[in-house]
C-alpha cells in the first residue's frame, strides 16, 4: 500500500536542455526567475522569503508559519541551512540562496523520484509544461512555459494550492496537475457546498470527482496524506476540516478512540447493499461494529517475482513462498540477481513472524519470532526504498520481493508483464482502504453523498480500472476491464485469500519494537 499512484515518470524529456543550468529528474533550476527585487526588506511580505520559509520548514529548520516576512526566526533557519551544507551564510533570500535548498532537498528527501508512501513523483517537463500553460490561465503567473522548473513556477503553484484549500508544497505532482486541469475545466464552478476530501495520492479516477460535482453541485476539493500518521496530524491540527478521509482499515479503531471519526449515518446510503459482505467482514477483523468505516479498496501483501531471473538462480524452485525470502540459505540464492523487502516495517515484521511460526500475531511472541527471522537474513535479503520498488522489479534489478500488490499491477505493466506476484502459499496479508467521516466534518450530509457515490458499480469500477486495486462492490464487475479482474495480483483466487490473514492492529508497545527491529535490520 506505501505507494499508491501510478503516477508520470520523472524524468526530463530530451529536448529541453537548459545551457549553465543545474538539472534534476526533470525540473532544471535556475530558470523562470520572476523579476521581483532579490532582497527582501525586513518587515516586508515578500514571495521569495515565503518560499524559502516553507522549504526550510521542510527541513526541520523553520518552526514559525510561513508569512513572507524576514523574520529572526528565518534568519537563524538560514544560517543553519549555511552550517548544514557548508555554504556561505546569506543574510537575504535571493534566487541563489532558494535554488540552494531546492537542490539539498532534491538529494535529501528524494523530490527526484517521488518519496515514500503517499508522496507523489513529480511530473515530467511536458506535464510541468502544461501545468504552467494551466496556471497561466488561471492568472497565476508561472514564468517562461519551457517546462523547466523554477522559482516563479514555484511560488505559482504555492499559490493556486492556497486558493484551493489544500496542503502547500510548491511541487508541481500529479495531484496538482488534476486539480489544476480540473481548475481550468470550471470544477465546482457555481456550486452552492464544498465537500473536502484527503485520499491516498493517485488513488481515484478525475472523471469520478468531475460527474459528483455535475449530478450534486457540490465542489471537490481534493487533498492527499502520505500515511497514516499523516492523515491522523492532519485531522487533530487546526484549520478546515476534512469531510470524507481514506485510513487504511487497522488504523481505524485508533483514529475513532482518540475522536478523529464520526459514525457513518448509514441509514442514508441507498448503495450500501452493493459492498460485498465477505470485504466488510473482513473489514470488521478492525472496525468491529462497522461503525466508523466502510470499504473502499482492498489489496494483499505477498511476494513479486522476475520468473526469467529466478528461475537461472535457483532452478526449479518454487517461488511463491514466504520461506523464498525469509529462509537464509534460500534467500542467498537469489542474492546475486538482487532480493529485498519494501520499506514498510509494519507489513514486513508481521510476514517475517509468519515464516517464523506464528499463524497470527500475538503481540511478545510474534515480535520474537520475526526479529529471529530478521536477523537471519540481514546483509542478504535489502530494504527497497518504497519509491524505487515498482522501478526495480520493473527493470530486472530486483529479481524476488516481499511488497504491495499494487505496486506489483503496476511493475507489470512497465514490464510488459516480466513479473508475477502472489500470496505466498504459507500466508500473506490482507488490508482494505476504508471511506470514512471525520468527527469535525463540516459537511456530513455531502460526505454521506460522496461515499454513497462511490458505492454506485459503474463509479468504483472507474477507480479500479484507474489504480489497478480492487473494489469492495458486488456489481462492479461488468463494469472493470478484463485485464483488471482477471489479474490474481489484483483479485486473488479464493484460495489466496484463505491464506491471508488481516493487517494485525499494532500496539503501541509492538510499534516500538517493530521500529527496533527494523533499525537495527536496516544498518
Amino acid at each position: 500500500m506505501q505507494l499508491r499512484h501510478i503516477a508520470l515518470a520523472a524524468a526530463l524529456i530530451s529536448g529541453i536542455w537548459i545551457t549553465g543550468t543545474a538539472q534534476a529528474q526533470g525540473f532544471v533550476f535556475g530558470t523562470a526567475e520572476p523579476k521581483a527585487p532579490a532582497a527582501a526588506p525586513a518587515g516586508a511580505r515578500n514571495a521569495k522569503v515565503e518560499s524559502a520559509q516553507r522549504l526550510l520548514a521542510r527541513l526541520g529548520l523553520l518552526r514559525e508559519t510561513p508569512s513572507g516576512t524576514l523574520t529572526p526566526a528565518t534568519l537563524d533557519a538560514m544560517r543553519a541551512f549555511a552550517a548544514r551544507t557548508g555554504t556561505a551564510p546569506a543574510s537575504e533570500v535571493n534566487d541563489a540562496l532558494l535554488n540552494a535548498i531546492r537542490r539539498h532537498i532534491w538529494t535529501s528527501q528524494n523530490w527526484s523520484s517521488g518519496n515514500y508512501k503517499g508522496k507523489e513523483k513529480i511530473v515530467d517537463a511536458q506535464g510541468l509544461r502544461e501545468a504552467q500553460i494551466l496556471l497561466g490561465k488561471l492568472g497565476f503567473s508561472a514564468g517562461p512555459l519551457d517546462g523547466t522548473f523554477g522559482p516563479q513556477t514555484q511560488v505559482a503553484t504555492e499559490a493556486f494550492q492556497e486558493s484551493q484549500g489544500v496542503s502547500v508544497d510548491g511541487l508541481i505532482t500529479s495531484t496538482v496537475l488534476m486539480n489544476l486541469r480540473r481548475a481550468v475545466n470550471g470544477a465546482g464552478v457555481g456550486a452552492k457546498e464544498t465537500v473536502r476530501v484527503l485520499n491516498w495520492p493517485d488513488y481515484i479516477e478525475p472523471s469520478v470527482l468531475q460527474d459528483f460535482e455535475k449530478e450534486y453541485n457540490i465542489r471537490v476539493i481534493y487533498d492527499i496524506f502520505a500515511d497514516n500518521d499523516d492523515l491522523q496530524a492532519r485531522l487533530g491540527a487546526a484549520g478546515t476540516p476534512y469531510d470524507v478521509v481514506f485510513p487504511t482499515a487497522n488504523a481505524v479503531p485508533g483514529m475513532a478512540a482518540k475522536g478523529l471519526l464520526g459514525k457513518l449515518d448509514k441509514a442514508s446510503l441507498k448503495n450500501l447493499s452493493n459492498i460485498d459482505p465477505r470485504v466488510d467482514a473482513t473489514l470488521r477483523a478492525w472496525d468491529k461494529d462497522g461503525a466508523y468505516s466502510l470499504p473502499y479498496m482492498w489489496y494483499t501483501v505477498g511476494i513479486a517475482w522476475n520468473p526469467k531471473l529466478t528461475s537461472k538462480a535457483f532452478p526449479g524452485h518454487s517461488v511463491d513462498t514466504l520461506a523464498t525470502v525469509f529462509d537464509p540459505a534460500i534467500a542467498k540464492r537469489f542474492q546475486s540477481c538482487g532480493i529485498g523487502v519494501v520499506d514498510s516495517a509494519s507489513d514486513v515484521i508481521p510476514l517475517a513472524a509468519m515464516a517464523g511460526g506464528q499463524t497470527k500475531w500475538a503481540g511478545r511472541s510474534s515480535i520474537a519470532a520475526a526479529e529471529k527471522v530478521m536477523a537471519g537474513i540481514a546483509g542478504t535479503v535489502k530494504v527497497i526504498p518504497t519509491d524505487q520498488f515498482i522501478d526495480s522489479l520493473a527493470n530486472g534489478k530486483l529479481c524476488v520481493a516481499i511488497g504491495f500488490s499494487g505496486d506489483a499491477v503496476q511493475a507489470q505493466g512497465k514490464s510488459r508483464g516480466a513479473v508475477e506476484y502472489r500470496v505466498p502459499a504459507d500466508g500473506g496479508l490482507l488490508a482494505i482502504d476504508a471511506m470514512a467521516v471525520p468527527a469535525n466534518a463540516k459537511n456530513k450530509r455531502g460526505a454521506h453523498q460522496f461515499i454513497d457515490y462511490l458505492m454506485r458499480p459503474q463509479v468504483i469500477a472507474k477507480v479500479s480500472n484507474t489504480v489497478g486495486y480492487a473494489n469492495a462492490n458486488l456489481k462492479a464487475g461488468e463494469f472493470m476491464s478484463a485485464s483488471v479482474k482477471s489479474n490474481p495480483a489484483v483479485v486473488p483466487s479464493t484460495t489466496s485469500l484463505s491464506r491471508s490473514s488481516p493487517i494485525p492492529v499494532l500496539s503501541e508497545q509492538d510499534e516500538q519494537e517493530i521500529t527496533r527491529i527494523w533499525s537495527r535490520f536496516t544498518k
